[in-house]
């Protein structure tokens, strides 16, 4: 296998690299294919580390010189005797080097006992060094801004996601992707992607701007006709369907190497200012450079807080609405609150704040949007004690959680005190069912909805409302909007929220008084009427965080 003059200029480089030991993933990769599969490349490989070893020992001659001259001719003499010996020390030097750092085990955990440097017909497929079943995530999908996925695509990932190696597909809108090497990528739909590792990624559709810092150099853009490879820059693609491409570099260099329809290496690099339009043909042209063709990522973090902004009036509308409704008996919005308050402030201003809450242990912190509050409660003593002393025949209970955890006794929502006829505890039990238990004059009766809390709902912002019809003796519990469970009630005819707590415990069998709940709450609300799905849905729509996407497989 001969190889092209740039090719050995790659070569070169990558040869440096490896003496510098800063080689990565692809380029380890590239490295290997090559001294497994060409004589050329294995001469150029011996021959460089001869050169490189020879350096390093005159360079240790010229410190020896300066320190000792008395000593220079017997250094020479040295010298002269090993050098014969540099190649073949060479060669078992980065042997070794190479089986303990390109070995497939650096990769996917197999066995290595084939080395790289031999003849290609001995050498395994190198799809398995480059392991594609390999689930360490390399990317995290940070933003977003009216993103829509492709209706073909089962990865569709909530932000703060971490991504793995594979499709990442969307309909519209825009998403920030920071990889773990160091680049940051915003994908502008209709795009159709490909995550390939932690500095690579493959675009057939949509545009792509990447701003890349030097600790992630080397981030590479394959398109269908070739490979963009940064050399740390900020740059743009768009691919479009027909397979043609423009490349727009806005700071820095790129490097562009493809192959044209017959077969012909085509090789750019482009600078700042610079850019190309690549044809379905893979044939190049100088393009004049866009304006306001691409969004960065301060473009994109201003559309996302407007739309954060937008999604938070129209809550803040909703909730004066809900404050003002006469149904409303406690509303927390538990926003513009003081870092070191310790009152939650009741919205419906009743009474002059005889609904306020006061905040024992808690710490307030984000909420659900940025800039928003919200009580965390992240210790045994923690709670809120609640003011509220009624009886009601119907009521809806509503909140905004996000839950850090589920122990041996769930997660406390409001309990009252358990020794009057009604008391109720509202919690997520430890198998992640939303539960309320009622208090009647014989027994404690327990509705319970299907697991409600998988593994993966932990961490996440869940909308939850649980509805207590006594006239039409039913339980209704709904998760983000949607009815979960519906029960029959037996013989509880009232609930009070007499001496209630907000996120603990209180004295119910099997419930252990002194826990409170591990994570936030965002919004609480009771409300003494019963609310249909509707209205529970509007709840939900208008509050429900930006980026939010319900799982497909719960409500």
């Amino acid at each position: 296998m001969s190889l092209s003059d740039l090719e050995i200029i790659e070569l070169y480089e990558l040869l440096d690299r490896l003496v510098e030991r800063n080689l990565s993933y692809e380029q380890k990769r590239r490295l290997e294919d090559w001294l497994s599969k060409s004589d050329e490349a294995r001469r150029i490989y011996v021959s460089f580390v001869d050169m490189s070893v020879s350096l390093s020992s005159y360079a240790d001659e010229s410190l020896s010189v300066k320190e000792e001259p008395e000593n220079r001719s017997q250094i020479v003499k040295f010298i002269n005797f090993v050098q014969p010996w540099l190649p073949m020390a060479a060669v078992l030097v980065v042997g070794v080097y190479l089986y303990s750092n390109l070995s497939l085990s650096s990769f996917s955990g197999n066995d290595t006992s084939g080395l790289v440097v031999q003849k290609s017909s001995s050498v395994p497929e190198y799809k398995s060094l480059y392991n594609s079943d390999r689930t360490s995530p390399v990317a995290v999908l940070t933003k977003s801004v009216g993103l829509q996925w492709s209706s073909n695509t089962n990865n569709r990932p909530e932000l703060g996601s971490a991504l793995e190696p594979g499709v990442f597909e969307i309909k519209r809108g825009m998403a920030q992707l920071e990889f773990m090497q160091g680049a940051t990528a915003i994908l502008e739909g209709p795009a159709d992607a490909k995550l390939i590792n932690d500095n690579a990624v493959s675009i057939r559709l949509g545009k792509l701007r990447a701003h890349v810092p030097k600790v992630a150099i080397g981030f590479s853009v394959d398109l269908p006709m070739g490979r963009v490879v940064d050399l740390g820059t900020d740059f743009g693609v768009e691919v479009h369907p027909e397979g043609s491409a423009e490349v727009f570099v806005y700071r820095g260099k790129v490097q562009y190497k493809g192959v044209d329809f017959e077969g012909n290496e085509v090789f750019n690099e482009l600078s700042g200012g610079e850019a190309i339009y690549l044809d379905s043909f893979g044939i190049s042209t100088p393009l004049d450079m866009p304006s306001g063709n691409f969004l960065g990522t301060a473009d994109l973090a201003f559309r996302s807080l407007e739309n954060a902004h937008k999604r938070r009036s129209a809550w803040m509308k909703k909730s004066k609405e809900l404050a003002a409704d006469p149904n409303t008996l406690l509303y927390y919005g538990f926003d513009g609150h003081d870092s070191w308050s310790r009152v939650v402030r009741d919205e419906t201003n009743r009474a002059s704040g005889a609904g306020d809450g006061a905040v024992i242990g808690c710490n307030w912190t984000e909420g659900r949007w940025p800039g928003k509050g919200a009580l965390e409660f992240a210790q045994d003593n923690d709670r809120v004690c609640l003011n509220l002393n009624k009886s009601l025949r119907q009521a809806t209970l509503v909140a905004w959680v996000r839950l850090n955890g589920l122990g041996a006794n769930g997660a406390p929502l409001v309990f009252s005190k358990p020794h009057l006829d009604g008391a109720i505890g509202w919690s997520v039990n430890s198998s992640g069912k939303l539960v309320l238990e009622v208090k009647t004059s014989n027994l404690i009766e327990t509705y319970e909805s299907a697991v409600a809390f998988p593994p993966d709902r932990l961490g996440k912002w869940v909308h939850l409302a649980t509805t207590f019809d006594a006239e039409k003796k039913w339980v209704n519990h709904f998760i983000n909007g949607r009815s979960f469970s519906r029960e029959k009630i037996n013989q509880a005819n009232s609930i009070s929220l007499k001496k209630g707590l907000l996120g603990h415990f209180q004295a119910f069998p099997d419930r252990n008084p002194k826990l409170s709940l591990r994570g936030s709450i965002d919004e609480f609300a009771i409300f003494a009427s019963v609310w249909d799905e509707g209205i529970i849905r509007e709840l939900f729509e208008v509050g429900r965080p930006q980026g939010f996407k319900p799982e497909p497989h719960l409500p």
